[in-house]
């Protein structure tokens, strides 16, 4: 049977509905140069089932890495101490560190232990008694070599050295994500193990600057025109965010001061090369940075390391990467790329992904930050022109999922189409089923309930739907771990007294061809312009709305609020069939308004499920409506447009 809507307005003042127009311009793509870096890169070895289960015997405290390093080499000599709790009685010690460094010792209570290592970068470290589980102990591991492995990280190598082809500065940097903190330092690759802290000390030439985590708490004189750079953070901080940068920088400090901490400040280091011009060119993108830091902690909550810095390294390779409090970055030029790594420390470093399976948890509410900053900071046109583009790069291709697939894959784990810019239009699409208070809610509740901690798409799920107190099965289904995208088409018709509207789909994908959803339509006329929210449950559904406007389009998604493909929009004089079959049901129920009471007069021969809803789809009041005449108290409702819903069966119809 054909499903039809009925729509008929119950006015309590008077309200137009007008079209919304949005005359926004471009802004920068969605980490543009990141996501070209992660298209080149190769897979990656993990270690296999029995060093995993080693290293699932502790849990890390903190690390502490003592490094020789310079801004010209790869070459580094280091000592990690893994401060360690034992969680079983262990007789081995296991960790990772990079095949190609020579391994010098491996100490334990200031004695050396007897150790192996194995083609994929694991040590196994045999403790001369076994060690009672609940232990606190420190392993000290030294090492010595070239830590370059090509290709080994998401954006390029774990550790790098390189010049500036613009500014001429040369430059040592790590980035270690998604599995390469092992080329670098001893430690445990385990997202679910996060460090309590970390400290980094970093011996380099005079000439240089070592930016890293947290505070810098001193910088010391060494022999042979040396200094030591002592970092020191006391936030919990996983592996792959722990980080340095080399160079002959200069030190720009600016402060943010959120509305949160009327009081005090939040200061933004800048690590940036110290040719003159470096500053000067970058300092506008700079000193917008406070802004972007304060918009967000109103939007999600205060930025979660106030308490220490944030702050920015440049080095030369394309986009960013987000070390928890000092941001890796290739320029500073890019607002998108500034924003995108500042958000991060909510998503991605505050709260991390369970799995690389989850990355949505980090890339993808991350890269919708870069929509909500141009949506605040930009004209209006550039978020259309940014939705645009983001929907373009999605639909390119008919299927692939948000939810990663292929963990060992770096080219898949941040793929540029479908973790970041899927994962950012998935955003927006909940942000429009929720409505703007649940969705922001539902984002700070997120954030305080596993800030310091890891959490899945899942978890993400629960907490939507608990704010929310809607099932969004379906939409997580279709939208995150299904594949593809909605192909819209739409039939219309109208007589002078009635619009009939078919909207009918398809999924690109064939394994996700249903997609349950609101949606808006655009009703053109040349007496005026309307918009509508109707519900989507099937491939096919039919509407129809009483209005003496004579239509000449429809517009499907016309404010972008989903990935999706527009195919077919025509007139079509057929659809007068669904409007007499609409005709007949209407008969069956009569409303009226009459001093703050709603009266329903009801021929059905049942007791029918009804409820009023909004024009933004939220539903006011559940009733069952009965045989006969009855009323229901509307005294307070806020003026505007109300519909009453019902369905029953296959039938839909709203007054």
């Amino acid at each position: 049977m054909k499903k039809v809507l009925i729509l008929l307005s119950i006015i309590f003042s008077t309200v137009q509905l007008r079209a919304q127009m949005h005359n926004d311009s471009e802004a920068n793509s969605c980490a543009a140069h990141k996501v070209a870096m992660h298209d080149r890169v190769k897979k990656k070895l993990r270690a296999a089932a029995y060093p995993n289960a080693l290293m699932g015997r502790y849990d890390v405290k903190h690390y502490f890495l003592e490094l020789e390093a310079e801004r010209n080499s790869t070459v580094i000599t280091g000592i990690t101490t893994l401060k360690v709790l034992t969680l079983v009685p262990s007789d081995t010690f296991c960790f990772e560190l990079n095949k190609n460094l020579i391994l010098d010792s491996v100490q334990y209570n200031s004695s050396n232990l007897v150790f192996s290592r194995n083609a994929s970068s694991i040590t196994f470290a045999k403790f001369a008694n076994t060690v009672a589980s609940g232990s606190l102990i420190d392993v000290k591991v030294f090492y010595h070599g070239d830590a370059f492995v090509t290709g080994s990280a998401a954006i390029g190598s774990g550790f790098s050295t390189g010049t500036s082809g613009l500014w001429g500065n040369q430059a040592t940097w790590s980035l270690s994500e998604p599995y390469s903190a092992v080329d670098w330092f001893a430690c445990k690759q385990f997202l679910m193990d996060k460090a309590d802290s970390a400290t980094i000390h970093v011996i380099t030439d005079n000439q240089n600057k070592v930016g890293s985590n947290g505070n810098l708490i001193g910088v010391e004189p060494m022999p042979n025109n040396k200094v030591k750079y002592k970092w020191h953070t006391n936030y919990i901080i996983d592996y792959y965010l722990i980080s340095v940068a080399i160079s002959k920088y200069v030190d720009y400090t600016i402060y943010a001061h959120p509305t949160a901490l009327p009081n005090d400040s939040i200061k933004i280091m800048n690590y940036v090369y110290n040719n003159p011009n470096t500053l000067t060119t970058f300092k506008p993108q700079i000193d917008s940075i406070p802004l972007f830091l304060e918009n967000y902690s109103n939007l999600f909550g205060l930025y979660p390391f106030w308490k220490e810095k944030y702050g920015n390294c440049l080095a030369p390779f394309g986009g960013g990467m987000e070390h928890q409090t000092m941001t890796s970055i290739g320029n500073l030029s890019s607002m998108s790329t500034n924003t995108h790594e500042l958000l991060h420390h909510w998503f991605g470093d505050f709260v991390t992904c369970k799995t690389w399976a989850d990355i949505y948890i980090n890339e993808g509410l991350t890269s919708y930050g870069e929509v909500l900053t141009i949506e605040k900071f930009r004209p209006a046109a550039s978020l259309v022109n940014k939705l645009n583009n983001l929907n373009n790069d999605i639909t390119s291709l008919p299927d692939g999922s948000v939810f990663c697939t292929d963990t060992t894959s770096n080219n898949r784990i941040f793929s540029g189409r479908l973790t970041y810019n899927k994962g950012s239009m998935v955003t927006h699409t909940l942000r429009f089923v929720l409505g703007d208070s649940l969705f922001f809610k539902t984002l700070k509740t997120f954030v305080a309930q596993y800030g310091n901690s890891n959490a899945s798409i899942m978890d993400f799920k629960q907490v939507a739907e608990t704010i929310s107190g809607q099932n969004l099965t379906a939409f997580f289904n279709q939208w995150i771990y299904g594949e593809g995208h909605p192909i819209w088409n739409a039939e219309y018709y109208s007589t002078g007294t009635n619009i009939v509207l078919k909207v009918t789909h398809q999924g690109s994908a064939a394994s996700n061809n249903l997609y349950q959803t609101p949606l808006q339509l655009k009703l053109l006329s040349a007496s005026g312009d309307t918009t509508v929210k109707v519900d989507i449950n099937t491939n096919a559904n039919s509407f129809l709305f009483l209005s003496k406007k004579i239509i000449t389009g429809v517009e499907i998604d016309p404010n972008i609020k989903m990935a999706r493909v527009i195919g077919t929009i025509k007139e079509n004089p057929a659809l007068i069939t669904d409007l007499k079959i609409a005709t007949t049901l209407d008969k069956n129920i009569q409303i009226c308004v009459s001093q703050n009471k709603l009266q329903i007069q009801s021929n059905f021969t049942k007791t029918m499920p009804f409820k009023i809803i909004d024009m933004n789809g939220k539903c006011i009041q559940n009733l069952d409506v009965t045989t006969g005449s009855q009323f229901v108290d509307i005294s307070d409702f806020v003026n505007g447009i109300y519909l009453l819903s019902n369905t029953d069966g296959s039938i839909q119809f709203v007054k």
